[in-house]
């Protein structure tokens, strides 16, 4: 995750250098010398002054060129904030997808569809009946991609944590946004929990607002996408309940049994042991008034500037996209060696 954090901000580094490179060229050319003796006298000098005309003319440029620089900082932190929500997500989704909630079962989650315009998609053989059925020994990067649907407990913890990780970089202000789902219940804990951290927030009434309005608009400008990769080296994720075991049934082929015996198989909307986890986190991103004002109009005089194109205005809020991806194994695997539980 680094070394992922170090590549997106290096556009931003490479920003604040050429920033820096521009006002050092434009000091050496105006002639300007650092006297750091002259500066100690214009600091002791208590005598009367006016505003002189340069002055009054740099200052709303030099007021806009730090709003500028705050802005990229800010914008190197969120890059880097949005990668560790995408690390967090997938690690919530490996946590809790092995996890039996129940009305989701250990190693499933809701529903899941098969993207086949995704890379490296080869259709595996999924009648038992073909002699070519089973694992495959051909490329182990080929095989299907599945995109997990929303609407399940699971798919909402892996949510969740992308949400709370968004939230240092959300605004505090009050932008008239509704706490959705269990929002007001998150909302609660972060409160609880802040004011045991920070003893001396005690008297500070405005803590409680401020988390409010910074997880209402994680959870209404935070989106995740979660997909999985199941290579063809391993059995086609299907139901296999209804193929009868030999002898049964003679319409039906012979039940794929594993090295005990058993029944080897998928349950419905499971997912395979091992496979690769993938959550990739959108994030809306809220600019600073001026400087997204002023980045949101377009540039006749430059066409390829398409920094316009992707900020948008919502709410009084001029917001820009951000997003990362982060992939993590499984870790829903089937024991190989039978257990019991005694009681």
């Amino acid at each position: 995750m680094g070394r992922a954090i170090v590549l997106i901000c290096l556009p931003w580094f490479g920003l604040l250098a050429a920033g820096a490179a521009a006002a050092a060229v434009l000091i050496w050319l105006s002639g300007a010398r650092l006297q750091a003796a002259r500066l100690r006298l214009l600091h002791r000098d208590q005598s009367g002054a006016v505003q002189s005309l340069s002055f009054v003319l740099v200052l709303p440029l030099f007021i806009l060129v730090m709003l500028f620089i705050i802005q990229v900082s800010q914008l190197m932190i969120a890059a880097g904030v949005v990668q560790y929500a995408a690390f967090a997500a997938a690690r919530a989704a490996i946590v809790w997808i092995p996890a039996n909630l129940g009305v989701e079962p250990a190693n499933c989650i809701s529903a899941y569809l098969i993207d086949r315009n995704a890379e490296y998609t080869k259709e595996p053989v999924w009648d038992l009946a073909s002699p070519a059925f089973g694992p495959s020994s051909g490329n182990p990067i080929e095989g299907l991609t599945y995109v997990i649907q929303p609407g399940s407990p699971k798919y909402e913890k892996i949510y969740t944590a992308a949400v709370l990780a968004c939230m240092p970089i959300s605004p505090s202000r009050d932008l008239n946004l509704p706490l959705q789902g269990n929002g007001p219940t998150v909302a609660g804990v972060l409160e609880r929990a802040y004011r045991d951290m920070v003893p001396s927030a005690q008297s500070n009434q405005r803590i409680p607002a401020r988390i409010r309005n910074k997880l209402a608009y994680a959870m209404a400008n935070t989106q995740i996408e979660v997909r999985f990769f199941h290579p063809n080296t391993e059995l086609p994720l299907q139901d296999y309940s209804q193929w009868a075991p030999w002898g049964i049934d003679p319409g039906k082929p012979r039940e794929v049994l594993d090295s005990r015996g058993e029944p080897l198989g998928f349950a419905p909307n499971e997912l395979g042991w091992r496979d690769p986890i993938t959550v990739t986190v959108y994030h809306q991103f809220a600019l600073l008034p001026g400087p997204g004002r002023f980045l949101s109009r377009p540039n006749p005089k430059v066409p390829t500037d398409t920094v316009d194109q992707r900020i948008t205005l919502q709410g009084g809020v001029y917001k820009y996209p951000l997003w990362a991806s982060a992939t993590l194994g499984n870790e829903g695997e089937k024991s190989v060696i039978p257990y019991y539980e005694s009681y």
